[in-house]
């Protein structure tokens, strides 16, 4: 879950939605950005369910009551997610190998510098798959790690809006967010800019998208008194679904 404190609310999106919005965002990715053509629908399916484990874990949100919020994908304990991830990249490899293979690299990611035991497990065995994937495919390393950052810089720019607040172009609240995007430097020459130019509009610089768009955002705004009422599982499920559009287009 997507969690932003607004003061008397939360403002929360489901990590699928957003991985949905990264995927919506990636199809209209120039073509260079890939390794090769051929393999841009893998790759996209890739973006677009990066996060398929997280549907299981968002249905019901839960509250962390040594923050008073409910938790997020930034603090929900990794002994929580890690069954997930493996799961939901077994379900992803089963539809579409090489995005599977994507997928299990950008979560790998995530515990490069794991001590954890149960970490250094998950680590170990999605390695094991990688290396077999990489076989069974029969494709060069640069090849994926150059599409790898294609998903994480989607799932960055994603982020980069839900951690926000679209309607008054102000965020993201967190400092990984600031600065310049690296994730595409190879294929675009330097550095992306990313800034809010005011609500609903997001600018890039240089721009790697064939022409500039604009997707919604599924978000739910809880309110605080209500989940003092009723609870955080109720007052989310009962929160009506809003649809943020921001525009995305070059400085």
């Amino acid at each position: 879950m997507i969690v932003v404190d607004m003061g008397d609310a939360f403002r929360m999106i489901a990590q699928y939605d957003h991985s949905l919005h990264a995927g919506e965002m990636g199809a209209w990715l120039r073509d260079e950005a890939f390794s090769t053509v051929g393999r841009r629908t893998s790759v996209l399916t890739g973006v677009a369910e990066h996060d398929l484990a997280w549907i299981g874990m968002d249905k019901v949100p839960m509250w962390n009551d040594a923050r008073g919020t409910p938790y997020s994908f930034l603090d929900l304990p990794d002994s929580w997610k890690l069954a997930h991830y493996h799961c939901g990249v077994d379900e992803l490899e089963a539809r579409d190998p090489y995005a599977g293979l994507l997928a299990s690299r950008h979560y790998a990611a995530f515990f490069e510098h794991a001590t954890d035991p149960e970490a250094l497990a998950f680590l170990a065995r999605e390695r094991s798959r990688q290396a077999r994937l990489l076989a069974d495919l029969g494709v060069a390393e640069r090849d994926v790690e150059r599409d790898v950052r294609i998903v994480q810089f989607l799932d960055k720019l994603s982020l980069y809006v839900c951690l926000s607040d679209p309607r008054s172009g102000e965020g993201p609240f967190v400092p990984w967010l600031q600065g310049p995007f690296r994730e595409l430097e190879s294929a675009m020459g330097e550095p992306i800019e990313v800034q809010w130019a005011g609500p609903g509009r997001v600018r890039l610089k240089p721009f790697p998208f064939r022409a500039a768009f604009a997707c919604d955002v599924p978000v739910r705004r809880v309110d605080k008194r209500r989940i003092a009422a009723v609870g955080i599982a109720m007052a989310y499920k009962t929160a009506p679904v809003e649809r943020e559009r921001v525009a995305i287009a070059p400085a």
